[in-house]
């Protein structure tokens, strides 16, 4: 692009290169990495479109552009990703957290109340849905867990910039295993969105997921269910009597892991759809 352009005639520009290369979102995309390193919102953007781009921030961006058309997703290469209103550091070792994450968040508020007072975040990754519970409710502690310890570096980053860091523990280990050496504390509410992808499904994944996102964080075993059963099968050893289990699942998924649950003792499950409409979100109790 001309080192002379205006910054609306290389918005323009690069919404059109983007659809041309089939990104699913060529609008957003150009939005977010122009304003990042114009270091301006949106409302911004339009009202400086007259304004001419300076050489550094073209040469910038040009790299930038050129890793999306690679294929490498934009929370990446921004490093960071909004969730919930708040700003979640991420890279490659964590998921990006997903807008349809978010419909646990809501329903996860909906069951807290004054008396909740510990929380368990199974596959904690980069703390977006524990650390917003957190900071939803000031009165809530949490644990979060995971496998990764690159993941939990993450972590402890976006803990410490949320300012919740005196309120949760970061545990390194696989599920519950951790737990046996916190003398098998017990929770009020336990969470998590474990990795769900079944194996047919791994290998149909787009490259911009499979290349990007880690691998422990998406496969769940031939049929996606791996991750459930052990959370399922020891969740009542560690809830509260009138704790709840809640669950982010595949969009179809609600059948085979509410079979889970009612095997497991759950009597009460309600299942609830993203704004899509997909099943998304198992309570248990």
């Amino acid at each position: 692009m001309s080192d002379s352009i205006t910054i609306g005639d290389y918005t323009r520009q690069l919404i059109k290169k983007f659809r041309k290369a089939g990104l699913p979102t060529p609008e957003l995309d150009a939005r977010l990495l122009i304003t990042t390193v114009l270091d301006m919102d949106h409302s911004n953007l339009i009202l400086a479109y007259r304004h001419k781009m300076a050489a550094d921030q073209l040469s910038l961006l040009d790299d930038l552009v050129a890793r999306r058309l690679s294929g490498e997703p934009v929370d990446n290469i921004l490093g960071w990703r909004e969730f919930y209103g708040r700003i979640f550091k991420i890279n490659g070792n964590v998921l990006s957290p997903r807008p349809d994450t978010e419909t646990l968040i809501d329903y996860a508020l909906d069951v807290l109340d004054n008396q909740t007072d510990r929380i368990l975040d199974l596959g904690v990754g980069s703390g977006a849905i524990l650390f917003t519970l957190l900071c939803e409710r000031p009165h809530l502690n949490g644990i979060g867990i995971d496998l990764s310890k690159p993941a939990l570096l993450i972590a402890e980053e976006n803990a410490r910039h949320l300012d919740i860091k005196d309120r949760v523990d970061l545990i390194h280990g696989s599920w519950y295993e951790p737990l046996k050496s916190y003398n098998n504390q017990q929770f009020d509410l336990i969470l998590s969105n474990p990795p769900y992808i079944d194996k047919a499904y791994m290998e149909k994944l787009a490259p911009e997921v499979a290349d990007h996102d880690p691998i422990i964080a998406l496969y769940g075993g031939e049929d996606g269910l791996d991750a459930y059963r052990i959370i399922i099968s020891n969740a009542k050893n560690y809830l509260k009597p009138q704790g709840k289990l809640i669950l982010e699942i595949g969009y179809d998924q609600a059948e085979s892991v509410t079979k889970l649950l009612r095997k497991a003792g759950f009597n009460m499950i309600k299942l609830h759809q993203d704004l899509g409409r997909n099943d998304r979100v198992l309570i248990a109790y």
